[in-house]
């Protein structure tokens, strides 16, 4: 485990450079790439756009992450400001996932570009984003899979500042981390192939949501962090979310399917 990657020198305050927003920094660095090549392509020329993008969707999405965890765990609610403390931890990816497309559509919106045409480009950088934030969990023991003595399976050593639970180091587990990283190398390859033969806006971003929906839901078995996700009935939270995503997915689909198919030529 490497909760702290190094300390900056004392001069600069000996400021811990931490692995996890190592990871999610060079995640947004590289979808942010992936996607400015693409705004030319779905009409976005405008200088200073991606710039736009990025920054909002990661604001709206940071506080929809943010204020999912809260309305889960109402126990760490204390003022107006604990609602959107992003920097005390406590987030959750599917609150993180709608809080990024209310940014994402003002954009759209601002900018005069379809919203399903631009979520045709943002899900899948979100996905490619995704494969390293996930590795930044497994480094700092976050997100951590159920007890089991498999083949691949992973032990934590409990360094200081890491998330694992005391009574979890050096228990073999599940590395539920590196699953939903491989799951998100899967979804952005699939994302590749069908934008490459997109026939309609929105066609990407349902296959982005589906197969995310879908993966998310299977993952969340192995999963052995059962307070920090909440557990409601059978499932998870992130499994209750995972088939109304599928849903909206499907629906996504048809719908816009349907419309590119009523429109002339």
């Amino acid at each position: 485990m490497y909760p702290i990657l190094f300390r900056l020198p004392e001069w600069l305050g000996h400021f811990p450079v931490r692995s996890f927003s190592m990871m999610v920094l060079i995640g947004v660095l590289l979808a942010g790439r992936w996607a400015g090549k693409r705004f030319k392509q779905i009409g976005i020329e405008k200088d200073g756009a991606l710039d736009e993008f990025v920054f909002w969707v990661l604001i709206t999405g940071f506080v929809g992450a943010r204020l999912t965890y809260v309305a889960v765990h109402p126990d760490v609610y204390r003022n107006i400001v604990s609602l959107v403390a992003v920097w005390e931890g406590g987030i959750v990816s599917y609150g993180g996932f709608f809080g990024g497309a209310i940014g994402g559509w003002f954009f759209a919106r601002k900018h005069g570009v379809p919203f399903a045409r631009l979520a045709d480009v943002g899900l899948p950088a979100l996905s490619l984003g995704q494969i390293f934030g996930r590795i930044g969990c497994l480094l700092v023991g976050d997100d951590h899979g159920r007890p089991w003595d498999g083949p691949w399976s992973v032990t934590f050593t409990g360094k200081p500042e890491s998330l694992i639970p005391p009574e979890l180091v050096g228990v073999p587990l599940h590395p539920s981390q590196i699953y939903l990283s491989l799951m998100n190398v899967v979804i952005f390859s699939a994302a590749l192939w069908v934008w490459k033969r997109r026939r309609f806006d929105g066609q990407v971003a349902g296959v982005t949501m589906l197969l995310y929906a879908l993966g998310r839901f299977l993952v969340e078995f192995t999963r052995g962090d059962d307070r920090a996700r909440g557990i409601y009935g059978a499932f998870s939270t992130a499994q209750w979310w995972s088939l109304v995503t599928a849903g909206l997915a499907v629906l996504l689909l048809l719908f816009m399917r349907r419309r590119s198919e009523s429109q002339p030529a």
